[in-house]
């Protein structure tokens, strides 16, 4: 029952963040305007990685929030989406994380990001409070972000900052 109650509560989550991508809702807004029920993008470059990403998937319906919360950090740094994409199946929304770690060599703040999409998409990674600290400002607001989305919330509008904004 609580699974079931728990999987409802994810299909809805996942269903609000699918329609506000293909709905293209978007509303402008300064980054000091923050509120606990929006999806806060760094750039408009970030959105259309993100939109562009959820929608090759086949069955969004069938993912859980935590994918879209490793997209969200994948498709906001530009180092993080090159070491993912190859292991990512977008169609089916399944990543594949077991030796994504192994197979490459990161700087502090990449590797911070790529552990913290593992452990998002499938806790099988740590990423300690100290090393999301000492990230540099928009990953950390990435970071932060991502975080949020994973959480069991709904969501209401995408913000989308402009170009004289970012």
């Amino acid at each position: 029952m609580k699974r079931s109650l728990e999987m409802t509560r994810n299909r809805v989550i996942v269903h609000q963040i699918v329609e506000l991508i293909y709905t293209e809702s978007k509303k402008t807004e300064t980054r000091e305007e923050l509120a606990m029920n929006r999806i806060d993008f760094i750039s408009t470059e970030h959105y259309n990685v993100f939109k562009r990403l959820v929608r090759q998937l086949t069955d969004p319906g069938a993912v859980g929030n935590e994918y879209f919360s490793a997209l969200y950090v994948i498709a906001g740094n530009e180092r993080v989406r090159d070491v993912f994409l190859p292991y990512i199946d977008l169609e089916a929304g399944r990543i594949r994380t077991a030796t994504i770690i192994d197979n490459h060599s990161f700087e502090k703040p990449t590797l911070v990001l790529v552990k913290l999409v593992i452990h998002l998409y499938n806790n099988k990674e740590w990423v300690l409070p100290a090393e999301l600290i000492t990230l540099p400002e928009l990953d950390y607001q990435l970071a932060m972000q991502a975080i949020t989305l994973c959480r069991d919330q709904q969501f209401d509008e995408i913000v989308i900052p402009t170009e004289e904004e970012t």
